[in-house]
């Protein structure tokens, strides 16, 4: 399987210029500390990327002007997912690309002064680039999908999770949305979480400070519909997997609805 690399850091993206079509393997690493949230998208044609640049910046703030701004970077974005790496901990995602031009986004630093479009790489694929990528995404040993349920916007995912498992993301919202895993405090519950979720939605200290141990290591936003499967070396431990976007049907965080779950890592 021939694995694509792509590098994050603060001078830029470095990133394949053409890539077959196909299941596409990319390794995503970050070199700043901080990390990256290394997204594959497809533009909407006719649309200059500047506008598709502020369009997902507004998406990223609150209130009506960003819930307008997500319905259209919603339908302006084939959203492929990607990697939420650490400086230490990387990626491994498969995509399925059809021909055309994708551009590579790190969500993490959407507002800085210095996301611009000389940061935004394209990536050709074409067919016949390089070694034929399979058909069809690879087999995952674990399923985890995002579906909406009687109580609210949910994940079906199984509680434990073996570290460095291949994990199948799969969209069924309605929306574009992300599936990240977080290390947590030892001990800590659902209900922790919740509260969590809940004062940071308000702008309150949360009641457990300390709850969240590491950065956010999983796939970036994914669009309504779309699969794909990611890979990673991760500490066993207790984790939440969870999503800091918003729901643009009730502009409420998706996680104060109650999008989490608690997972260990073996």
């Amino acid at each position: 399987m021939q694995i694509y690399e792509i590098v994050a850091g603060p001078g830029g993206i470095k990133a394949p210029d053409t890539v077959p079509t196909g299941a596409v393997t990319f390794r995503i690493q970050a070199t700043d500390p901080e990390g990256a949230w290394l997204g594959i998208v497809k533009l909407a044609a006719g649309i200059p990327l500047e506008k598709h640049v502020e369009n997902l910046r507004t998406a990223y703030g609150y209130g009506p002007e960003a819930m307008a701004a997500s319905k259209a970077v919603d339908r302006e974005f084939t959203m492929l997912g990607g990697g939420a790496v650490t400086g230490q901990t990387s990626v491994t995602f498969t995509a399925e690309l059809t021909e055309g031009t994708y551009h590579l986004f790190d969500y993490r630093r959407v507002k800085d002064d210095g996301f611009t479009a000389a940061r935004i790489p394209a990536v050709r694929a074409e067919a016949g680039a390089g070694p034929a990528a399979a058909t069809a995404l690879p087999e995952a040993s674990v399923e985890i999908v995002q579906c909406r349920t009687d109580d609210g916007p949910r994940f079906s995912a199984p509680d434990r999770i073996p570290s460095g498992a291949a994990i199948r993301i799969t969209n069924d919202l309605g929306q574009y949305n992300e599936a990240i895993l977080m290390a947590v405090k030892e001990g800590a519950t659902s209900e922790d979480v919740a509260a969590f979720f809940a004062a940071k939605s308000e702008g309150r200290k949360p009641p457990m400070t300390d709850l969240i141990r590491a950065n956010p290591v999983g796939c970036v936003p994914l669009s309504h519909g779309r699969s794909a499967v990611v890979t990673a070396e991760l500490t066993p431990g207790p984790y939440v997997l969870t999503t800091w976007l918003t729901d643009f049907t009730t502009a409420r965080m998706f996680a104060v609805e109650g999008m989490h779950q608690m997972v260990t890592v073996d």
